[in-house]
């Protein structure tokens, strides 16, 4: 579909050689695949720095399998689709092996692209020995005043290549510089701006098309980037006309340095991209209903997302992407809720036996308690911070189990369906040292008594079953349950609901440090079953049985 012929390592190898400057700052590869044509470099730059690739790799590519093997070389994949890309980015060099079918497209955006630098192309020698249409009379006139072309037969035959195809290649290269004594700004394209002047400044921020306004506001920023930075090296360069002050004489003069409009312009272009990308993902309000390690982990992933040119159809496959992720998200907050409860303390959980298929590895499942679990509160400075938000995702995730926005002691009313509660974060925050201790407070999900002193606070959930559909979706995501109740047995599921029965009569061994050791309490809940009544080897094979038919 991509027509995708991996370069071969002697290709690549040839390719990286054309380049004349081996001052790489920063490379872009329009159709990276999986970074085949690279390798080389790559190879190169690895036996000499050993954390990181010593200039900035952009990478073009369709495939999404293709970009997570990029990614996972440690290049950045900024675009889906070359033809299409409208990035700004000032690269020193780029290589490219695009589709022989639109070779010559490619290669002429990309050396349009191109300021002051070299780029490298495999192309069909078909393309150059036959150039009846204009834009292939426009790449040999540039290869005759800007470069030259090598043509190598056989260059996909060789014994390394991964898919073989008879075609005779031209490996071209070419070479823009910027006169910056002369005619300086010709040799910048400013991008165009629509419908963006001077006076459209003020109101921009007004417009009804919300990533349209947003696109707009990136390119004019980025328009005004290049024209400072034009506007500062110009003035460099009259300035040494004008001859050094007295106290500078002994000094070397110096012609102006494309290097240093290159390295300035990208820096800011590159801050100026995820000033623009952070702002899009303020503006989903997805952190208002998401835990704060769930939005930790999209702020994580978003890193790469960050690195995507700023357009439109990017923003909106992110958009669409962050809504599908939706459901893995919420479960993840389910995880992490259900995690914070019951790795403190071991009276926090009710045991069960998991159910599995496969008795080898059937493991001792827990459960929130639906009584009562304690949480430890160190407060020795007044409540931390990390305390008081570890309460807001407890509201979050129950507000979620209960099908509600989570808002927070009515603090904000910018939705409709929004309905909102006192939650254990507002009792919390209302003081330095927190709620009145000893006594009992009253929230939408919880009555809680806090002691200062002994540092814990005991929740008693007042929706049982809310806790028990966070159990249920746990327990499921963890196949500690099944998916469909019929596939257990009903003595399963007996075995299920009297999991706070069995885990109030197990008798655990004392430990001097730390908390027992998973035999012990699996051996203390098998006792606890048989002591009970449960014929747990009798039930599992029931509910294999079961499963079977």
């Amino acid at each position: 579909m991509f027509q995708f012929y991996p370069t071969p390592p002697s290709l690549a190898q040839k390719a990286i050689a054309k380049f004349q400057s081996h001052n790489y700052r920063r490379i872009l590869e329009p159709q990276a695949g999986q970074g085949d044509l690279l390798t080389p470099l790559l190879e190169k730059w690895s036996r000499h720095y050993s954390s990181r690739h010593p200039a900035i790799i952009d990478c073009i590519e369709m495939d999404l399998n293709n970009q997570a093997i990029l990614r996972s070389k440690g290049l950045n994949v900024i675009d889906s689709d070359f033809l299409t890309y409208d990035g700004a980015g000032m690269f020193s060099h780029i290589i490219m092996n695009p589709p022989f079918s639109s070779g010559d497209e490619h290669l002429i955006k990309a050396f349009n692209l191109l300021i002051d630098g070299e780029l490298v192309a495999i192309l069909n020698a078909e393309t150059i020995r036959n150039p009846y249409t204009s834009k292939r009379k426009l790449i040999c006139k540039w290869i005759e005043e800007y470069g030259s072309v090598e043509f190598i037969t056989e260059a996909f035959l060789d014994p390394d290549t991964q898919r073989k195809t008879p075609v005779e290649v031209a490996l071209i290269w070419l070479k823009k510089t910027i006169d910056i004594k002369s005619n300086f700004t010709n040799g910048l394209e400013f991008e165009h701006v629509a419908d963006l002047d001077y006076q459209d400044k003020n109101s921009i921020a007004l417009r009804q098309n919300t990533i349209s306004n947003a696109v707009a506001v990136f390119n004019a920023a980025v328009q005004a980037l290049k024209t400072a930075e034009i506007a500062r090296e110009e003035a460099d360069y009259y300035a040494r006309l004008l001859g050094r002050p007295l106290n500078e004489l002994h000094r070397t003069s110096q012609d102006g340095d494309p290097v240093a409009i290159q390295e300035r312009f990208n820096k800011g272009y590159d801050d100026l991209k995820k000033r623009s990308w952070t702002n899009v993902l303020h503006s989903t309000e997805f952190g208002k209903y998401l835990s704060s390690k769930a939005y930790q982990r999209l702020v994580t992933e978003f890193e790469d997302i960050a690195k995507l040119s700023f357009t439109e159809s990017n923003i909106r496959s992110f958009l669409i992407g962050l809504v599908n992720s939706q459901g893995e998200m919420n479960i993840q907050m389910l995880l992490d809720c259900f995690d914070e409860i019951t790795k403190y303390r071991p009276d926090n959980r009710a045991y069960y036996k998991g159910w599995k298929s496969n008795e080898k590895h059937r493991e001792l499942a827990y459960r929130v308690k639906m009584t009562r679990f304690i949480l430890p509160v160190r407060n020795y400075h007044g409540i931390p911070w990390e305390f008081k938000k570890q309460m807001q995702d407890f509201d979050k995730v129950f507000a979620m189990l209960d099908g509600k926005l989570h808002c927070d002691n009515g603090a904000d009313h910018e939705s409709k369906a929004c309905l909102c509660f006192k939650g254990l974060y507002s009792l919390f925050d209302a003081g330095y040292h927190g709620p009145a201790t000893s006594v009992r407070h009253t929230t939408e999900y919880f009555d809680v008594r806090f002691y200062a002193q002994a540092g814990t606070l005991h929740i008693y959930p007042r929706r049982k079953d809310l806790i028990a559909r966070l159990n249920r979706l746990v327990g499921q995501e963890r196949q500690w349950l099944p998916h469909d109740d019929k596939a257990a047995t009903k003595d399963f599921w007996k075995h299920y609901e009297m999991a706070e029965k069995i885990t109030d009569a197990m008798v655990i061994p004392h430990v001097q440090f730390g908390t027992p050791s998973d035999d012990r309490i699996n051996d203390a809940h098998t006792q606890a079953c048989t002591a009970a009544g449960y014929d747990l080897s009798s039930m599992f094979q029931l509910s294999a049985m079961s499963e079977a038919a």
